[in-house]
């Protein structure tokens, strides 16, 4: 058994999330891109503040929705990240990052 964890895309997610003082739930891998889970958008706009991105929101139920920025750990160059939040479909993120917006 290896004392050290695979720098999978998870770790470095949570490395840069470390770095930046980013809020998240849970992180992890899947198929080579870390998955990352906030407590709601104000936490997402937090990681659009420190990697930028593109944020994408589409309906996830009945009169919720779900915002994904789509990052990576280095501005364009590093490990893939989605970050997720769910939302009511009333709640708006700020109008400062309404032009990284994608409304599916």
């Amino acid at each position: 058994m290896s004392p050290t964890r695979p720098l999978n895309a998870a770790v470095k997610a949570e490395v840069a999330a470390d770095y930046n003082g980013l809020p998240h739930g849970r992180i992890t891998d899947r198929d080579g891109e870390a998955q990352v889970f906030t407590a709601g958008l104000p936490e997402l706009e937090l990681w659009f503040m420190a990697l930028g991105g593109h944020i994408t929101r589409e309906p996830a139920g009945r009169k919720a929705a779900l915002w994904t920025l789509r990052t990576d750990t280095d501005h364009g160059h590093g490990a893939p990240i989605a970050v997720y939040a769910l939302a009511l479909d009333t709640d708006q993120i700020d109008p400062d990052y309404a032009d990284a917006v994608t409304t599916a």
